[in-house]
């Protein structure tokens, strides 16, 4: 059984074990009890056996060419809904290919495949949450195009975007969706602003400040109120955007300055980070989301890799998904909200190395099969998914457990207007249970296999002449208080 990971005792000052609101980087004085905490056992998590498997290759989509392999650290790679997923090319121009997910298959040799001409190098590009068929991509030219696919797909080469967001100075490098409220988008540039933008409109809606180096990661938290980021400057901020421009808290971050992820866990009242430490060694930092200054509740080594760890979350099982492009391995952790906050499961491991890797909504999971993640991986020149599993025995029954009630994602809860104006909303949910099927919670009790019986039912009761004889053979063995030989 895997053990979770505690946080090293090298950077226990920055775990639970110190002061909340210490920022001394010594030790705590009392470091025999740190030892007696990472001596003793603790929980492990219910999904420690996740199994992570490549479905079979007629689920792929291959022969794919001439993918751009260069994309900046802060992007993903590429970008998948439930019906498309995009990827940048390397032909000039910013070309970004588009496959359907319903056609998977061996593409065509010869066939001039449609693109999506964005006339500047792609430096990120992410689908609306809210229309599967808008993507917008961010060039290296500080400018924001939106393009928007018809009805049947990318069926010919797109030339004109639907609009075009001017603002920034200089090269946008992440842009992010809001996720409750239509038409909304935050982006981030090496001009060190992070801007809101009313896609209704086309216009900014709002600037935020405080940065004074490039910004690596930003993230909506899940009720859409607050907007955190990570950046080369080495701190970690949270924005309220609708209260003004500066940063609610300010805290300090990874101290590597080669690349960092950030993202919202445990409901929003967590942050998680990972980056570098000084040592060029990946690693995590979780962080209170109201007590940002007063630095990470734990950090968790990983290894020593050049690629940025890019983290998925899944809100439903409080899992994270973690790798870098050009990784052929996915580590994979329970986020907890106590001590020791990481509780490690399965990874999955490759022998070939993948771009990047993307996570589908939960209805594209298989639930009969336990399956509570579906991922994307892109590989040099194939498309493959992959199913992450928990076995479970009683398969015939739906596993409750591992299924709560899932965020209708994919609707909007308000719209921007009404985000804009001080409103907040939140998803409705959907019952994942399959029809017919019996939650494992009311499966009925199978009964023993074998009816156990206390064994003082087949000792029989020691006559009195045995209990003499005992008794006589103990007295004769002890003689002196000593026991004889």
């Amino acid at each position: 059984m895997n053990k979770p990971q505690f946080p090293s005792f090298s950077k226990l000052s920055k775990s639970n074990l110190s002061s909340a609101d210490s920022k001394s980087p010594r030790l705590p004085q009392k470091s025999n009890s740190a030892f007696l905490l990472l001596s003793l056992p603790g929980p492990s998590s219910s999904f420690r056996h996740l199994q992570g498997t490549v479905l079979h290759r007629s689920t792929h989509i291959t022969n794919l060419r001439g993918l751009s392999l260069t994309t900046p650290g802060e992007c993903d790679g590429f970008c998948a809904n439930r019906l498309f997923v995009a990827a940048p090319l390397l032909s000039a121009g910013g070309q970004v290919a588009v496959w359907e997910l319903s056609k998977p298959g061996r593409l065509a040799d010869a066939a001039a495949m449609p693109t999506i001409q964005n006339g500047a190098p792609v430096s990120d590009l992410c689908w609306d949450p809210f229309d599967p068929r808008r993507l917008a991509i961010a060039g290296e030219d500080a400018r924001i195009r939106l393009w928007r696919l018809g009805p049947e797909g990318l069926q010919e080469t797109l030339l004109e975007p639907e609009s075009v967001l001017r603002g920034h100075s200089e090269k946008v490098y992440s842009i992010r969706f809001h996720p409750l409220a239509a038409d909304i988008l935050a982006s981030s540039s090496f001009d060190m602003s992070v801007r809101i933008w009313d896609l209704g409109n086309g216009k900014e809606a709002m600037k935020l400040d405080g940065h004074r180096d490039q910004i690596f990661s930003l993230a909506w938290s899940p009720d859409g109120r607050r907007l955190a980021t990570v950046s080369k400057d080495g701190k970690v901020r949270v924005y309220d955007p609708r209260m003004g421009p500066e940063p609610l808290q300010e805290g300090p971050g990874p101290e590597g300055g080669r690349g960092a992820r950030i993202v919202w866990v445990c409901g929003g009242n967590f942050l998680l980070v990972s980056g570098f430490d000084c040592r060029s060694e990946r690693q995590l930092s979780l962080y209170g989301a109201e007590s940002v200054s007063a630095g990470p509740l734990a950090v968790l080594g990983l290894d020593v890799a050049p690629s940025t760890l890019i983290p998925f979350y899944d809100p439903d099982t409080s899992l994270v998904f973690l790798t870098g492009k050009g990784d052929t391995r996915v580590f994979v952790y329970e986020i907890v909200p106590e001590a020791p906050f990481f509780l490690e499961c399965n990874s999955f491991i490759s022998n070939e190395p993948h771009k990047g890797l993307q996570f589908l909504p939960k209805t594209e999971c298989d639930i009969r099969e336990a399956e509570v993640a579906r991922a994307l991986r892109l590989r040099q020149g194939a498309l493959e998914p992959l199913a992450f599993r928990v076995p479970r025995v009683k398969k015939d029954f739906f596993q409750d457990d591992l299924f709560p009630p899932t965020a209708i994602s994919w609707e909007p809860a308000l719209s921007a207007e009404a985000w804009l104006l001080g409103q907040d909303g939140q998803h409705r949910r959907l019952s994942l249970q399959p029809k017919g099927m019996v939650p494992v919670s009311e499966a009925p009790k199978e009964p023993p296999s074998r009816k156990y019986v206390p064994s003082s039912v087949y000792l029989e009761e020691k006559s009195d002449e045995q209990k003499k004889e005992e008794a006589s053979i103990s007295q004769d063995c002890f003689q002196g208080g000593e026991w004889a030989p």
